[in-house]
């Protein structure tokens, strides 16, 4: 089988990088679903190997070079990261913040409340305090999304060199 090395069309590459990022946005910020992360961010970097997947079926025989599963994994972790906040900011709106209402019924079911507790869920709830969670949720996506997208997509670029 006779591989191709021509570059990857400017399409594709965002097609990927937005059904990547979709895919680890959903792993971020659907409740539950976000629990996958609690393994060194593996949905995240999901997202990354769903990238480079649909790239790999679009261009059947390409061999991906180290800048481009570079680009594939910065781009679907930037789209990623703001599919995320907007999940996040959808989520928001549907439920309200569901993390500090699992804080409240955790405090709830304990007989003895530290007084910093009750303090630090009184400021989770300020308004001033959501408006600041939503732009660090940003920022961190903005931070650990790429990073971790570039793993998946190399990870599987790996996988997928090995089986040829």
């Amino acid at each position: 089988m006779e591989t191709e090395k021509t570059s990857l069309d400017n399409q594709q590459m965002w097609q990927a990088a937005i059904l990547g990022g979709a895919a680890a946005a959903a792993t971020d910020a659907l409740p539950f679903l976000n629990l996958i992360n609690c393994l060194c961010c593996l949905g995240i970097a999901l997202g990354g190997a769903v990238a480079l997947l649909y790239l790999k079926s679009m261009n059947p025989g390409k061999i991906f070079a180290l800048p481009e599963i570079i680009q594939i994994g910065l781009y679907s972790g930037l789209a990623g990261a703001f599919i995320s906040f907007g999940f996040h900011y959808i989520i928001f709106q549907m439920i309200g913040n569901w993390q500090v209402e699992w804080i409240s019924n955790m405090i709830e079911e304990m007989d003895d409340i530290p007084a910093v507790w009750e303090d630090l869920y009184e400021q989770l709830k300020s308004p001033e305090m959501q408006y600041f969670a939503g732009f660090s949720i940003l920022i961190r996506s903005l931070i650990i999304f790429p990073i971790f997208t570039f793993l998946g997509a190399l990870f599987t670029n790996r996988v997928l060199t090995r089986r040829q």
